[in-house]
C-alpha cells in the first residue's frame, strides 16, 4: 500500500502565509503588483523553503537553517544614517534602510544619462512593471523569489541611457538599524541601455547581534555593446540570514563583470543566473568569501550560453577558518546553436582550520561541438613552498601567511577595473586576515 505524506508546513513557513495575509493591503503597487504578490505567495504555500532534496539546495538545506521568519520591518523614519560600508568611496549614493523606500540623492537628478526611479513607482509603470515582476529564469531559486515578491516593498529602477559613460559608481546601500529580529525584502532594476558603461555597487549592513533576514533580488539587462560591473559587498551583522538572487542578459557585444564580496551574515546564499544573449559577450563572474566561527556561505551560479562566439570566465575564492563551511555550485550550459563558445570556470577554496569544510560542485553541460570549455577545484592550506620562501627571505612566519593569504585573495579582487572600489575591497580583506593573525588563526 502506498501511503502519501503530507508535508508539514515550518514555523517560518507558517508565519509567511500570516504575515501576507495581514499586510499585503499595505505593499506598494497597483492591481497588476497585487495579483503578482497574491500569486507568488499561493507558489510559495506550495513549494515552501528549499530544502537538501533539491539537488541545487543540497549543501544549504535552507528549511533546516531558516526556523523562524521575523515579520517584515518596521517602517522606519527618516532622518541622518550613517553609512559604514564604502563610506570613503565616491559614488552616486542611494539608501535604503530597513527594507524601505529609496533615499535617493538629491544630486542624482542632475546626472546626465541617469534615470533613478523608486521601486514603488516602478511597480505603477507599464513599461517596467514586467521586468520587475516576471517570473524567475532559475526554477531552483524560485521559492526565494516568489518570498521577495509576495513581500518586496524596498528598491529602485536604475537605468542609464544609450551613450552614456558614468564618471563614478552607483552605490546602493541596504541598511537594518533595527535591533529586534525582522525581515527586509528588496527588488532592483538595472538597464543599461546601448555603448553604455556603469559600475553598480550593492552593500549589505547591519547590527551584529540581531537575527535579521535579507532578501534581495536584483535583475539587469545590458544592451548591445553595454558595460556593467555588478560589485556587492556583503557586510551583513553576525546573527543574520542573507539571500541574495541577481539574473540578467547580456546582448551584443557587450560585457559584464559581477563579482560578490562576502563577509558577514550567519548563514547566506548568492544565487547568480546569467543569460549570454547575444554574440560577442564577455562575462566576468568572481566571488570572493572570507569565512569564519560557524559562518556558513554558498555561492550558486549559472551561466547560459545561448548564442555563439560568446566568452565566460568564472573565478571563486573561499578562506574558511575555524568551523565555517563554504559551498560553490557552478554550472555551464552551452546550447546547441552556441559554437566557438569559451568557457572557464575556476573554484579554490584554502582552509585555515582542519575543521573548515568547503563543497564544490562545478559542471558543464555541452550541447555544441566546437566549443573551448573547462571547470577546476582545489582545496587546501597554505602551500609550504612559498611559505618557507618568503620565510628564507626574513618575513615572520605569520606574516608570510598573512602575504599569501590576501595575494590569494586578489585573483579576483583584480577582476575590478574601477580603482578605487578594489583598493577597498582588498583593504576589506587585509583588516580581515589581520583579525586571523591577530587570534592567533595563522
Amino acid at each position: 500500500m502506498n501511503v502519501e505524506l503530507k508535508k508539514v508546513a515550518t514555523a517560518a513557513e507558517r508565519a509567511a502565509a500570516e504575515q501576507f495575509e495581514r499586510l499585503a493591503g499595505d505593499l506598494p503597487g497597483g492591481e497588476r503588483a497585487r495579483a503578482a504578490r497574491r500569486a507568488a505567495a499561493e507558489r510559495f504555500a506550495v513549494t515552501g523553503l528549499p530544502h537538501r532534496r533539491i539537488e541545487e539546495w543540497k549543501y544549504t538545506d535552507l528549511r533546516t537553517m531558516l526556523r523562524e521568519l521575523p515579520p517584515p520591518a518596521a517602517r522606519t523614519a527618516g532622518g541622518e544614517l550613517e553609512v559604514e560600508t564604502l563610506a570613503e568611496l565616491d559614488a552616486y549614493r542611494i539608501v535604503m534602510r530597513d527594507g524601505g523606500e529609496a533615499e535617493i540623492a538629491a544630486d542624482l537628478a542632475q546626472v546626465a544619462g541617469l534615470e533613478v526611479t523608486p521601486l514603488s513607482a516602478g511597480l505603477d509603470n507599464g513599461e517596467i512593471a514586467p521586468a520587475l515582476l516576471d517570473g524567475w529564469p532559475d526554477a531552483a531559486a524560485s521559492a526565494v523569489f516568489d518570498l521577495n515578491t509576495a513581500f518586496m516593498r524596498g528598491g529602485v529602477v536604475i537605468r542609464v541611457t544609450a551613450g552614456t559613460k558614468l564618471d563614478k559608481p552607483i552605490m546602493l546601500s541596504h541598511i537594518v538599524s533595527h535591533l529586534e529580529p525582522s525581515a527586509n525584502y528588496l527588488r532592483n532594476l538595472v538597464v543599461l541601455e546601448a555603448g553604455t558603461e556603469a559600475t553598480v555597487v550593492e552593500t549589505f549592513e547591519g547590527p551584529a547581534g540581531s537575527a535579521y533576514l535579507v532578501n534581495s533580488v536584483t535583475r539587469f539587462a545590458v544592451a548591445e555593446g553595454g558595460k556593467l560591473d555588478w560589485l556587492k559587498v556583503q557586510a551583513d551583522g553576525a546573527g543574520s540570514t542573507h539571500l541574495s538572487t541577481l539574473a540578467g542578459d547580456v546582448a551584443n557585444g557587450a560585457e559584464i563583470l559581477c563579482l560578490p564580496f562576502s563577509t558577514g551574515s550567519a548563514v547566506s546564499r548568492n544565487n547568480i543566473v546569467l543569460t549570454l544573449a547575444g554574440p560577442d559577450t564577455t562575462a566576468n563572474i568572481a566571488g570572493v568569501q572570507l569565512l569564519a566561527g560557524q559562518q556558513h556561505g554558498d555561492i550558486t551560479m549559472f551561466v547560459d550560453h545561448a548564442v555563439p562566439d560568446c566568452a565566460s570566465r568564472e573565478l571563486f575564492k573561499a578562506v574558511l577558518d575555524d568551523r565555517a563551511r563554504g559551498v560553490f555550485q557552478g554550472k555551464i550550459l552551452v546550447r546547441q546553436k552556441a559554437q566557438k563558445t569559451d568557457g572557464k570556470m575556476m573554484t579554490q577554496a584554502l582552509m585555515l582550520s582542519d575543521d573548515a569544510e568547503m563543497d564544490n560542485k562545478p559542471e558543464l553541460e555541452i550541447f555544441a561541438d566546437d566549443v573551448q570549455c573547462g571547470h577546476g577545484a582545489t582545496t587546501g592550506q597554505i602551500d609550504e613552498d612559498l611559505l618557507f620562501y618568503l620565510r628564507s627571505r626574513g618575513i615572520p612566519e605569520t606574516q608570510a601567511k598573512a602575504l599569501l593569504i590576501e595575494a590569494f585573495i586578489g585573483e579576483a579582487l583584480d577582476l575590478v577595473k574601477n580603482e578605487a572600489v578594489r583598493e577597498v575591497l582588498s583593504g576589506y580583506a587585509h583588516v580581515w586576515v589581520a583579525e586571523r593573525k591577530d587570534e592567533g588563526h595563522l
